[in-house]
């Protein structure tokens, strides 16, 4: 297993990308555009109400554009995969996993909601706390909202981190299971994890002007992103 370093790898991803950005830019803009769409999809198909039925179709609808948007991301995964191993690659790759034992990827989907919907409360529950108690000088519990949070934050950091790679495991070898696809992940990044968290954090100026764009920077910042944890995995997975 090789020791990635950010800089190499940040400079493969560019050089590979010289003459495919706007392809990947064109994908990536699919891709957004189809969950955007499965996204209204779902928000039409819930009735109004805050009634336990309503609610139930809610989670329902969310859990399923979930699944498809990970399906998706899976066949982005595995064109980026291609694109670090120097393999050709088409658009329509990204529906690939749709047909190729998408069944572990759905269940990670789940997790993934279930796990993000969790700390998203956290969130909602520390920021009532700070509002609610700020004016009443009630420092005690805002200390402990506060650090219950970071707690939550690092746990959620950690977890994602450790299974950052599971869609490219996947994308490797379609044909493992849902158990064998994490493991695959959690082991590949036994010792990496501040190597992976530190090449992620570099990209934070990048991210900040493609917001200043509306957004639309994302579009090039994105690839760039992909090819980059890409080319790490092809590192620490020694392939």
């Amino acid at each position: 297993m090789e020791r990635p370093v950010t800089k190499e790898i940040k400079c493969y991803a560019r050089c590979v990308l010289k003459n495919q950005h706007a392809v990947l830019a064109g994908i990536t803009l699919l891709l957004t555009v189809l969950n955007l769409v499965l996204s209204y999809l779902a928000l039409m198909a819930t009735p109004s109400g805050t009634g336990i039925l309503s609610v139930l179709i809610y989670f329902g609808c969310s859990i399923l554009v979930n699944m498809v948007y990970y399906i998706l991301l899976a066949g982005l995964y595995r064109i980026y995969l291609d694109i670090c191993n120097n393999r050709p690659y088409r658009w329509t790759d990204l529906f690939s996993m749709f047909t190729e034992h998408p069944e572990p990827v759905a269940i990670y989907s789940v997790l993934q909601f279930i796990v993000t919907w969790i700390f998203m409360q956290l969130a909602f529950w520390w920021l009532d706390t700070i509002i609610g108690r700020l004016f009443y000088g009630e420092s005690t519990q805002i200390l402990f909202a506060t650090a219950v949070l970071i707690i939550a934050v690092v746990l959620f950091v950690s977890v994602e981190i450790s299974f950052s790679m599971t869609l490219f495991v996947h994308a490797d070898d379609t044909n493992l299971s849902f158990r064998d696809m994490m493991s695959g992940s959690w082991t590949l990044m036994n010792g990496m994890r501040g190597r992976y968290l530190t090449m992620l954090l570099s990209f934070v100026g990048m991210y900040l002007l493609a917001l200043l764009s509306f957004g639309i920077g994302m579009l090039f910042v994105q690839p760039y992103v992909y090819t980059t944890c890409g080319y790490f995995y092809k590192k620490i997975s020694g392939h």
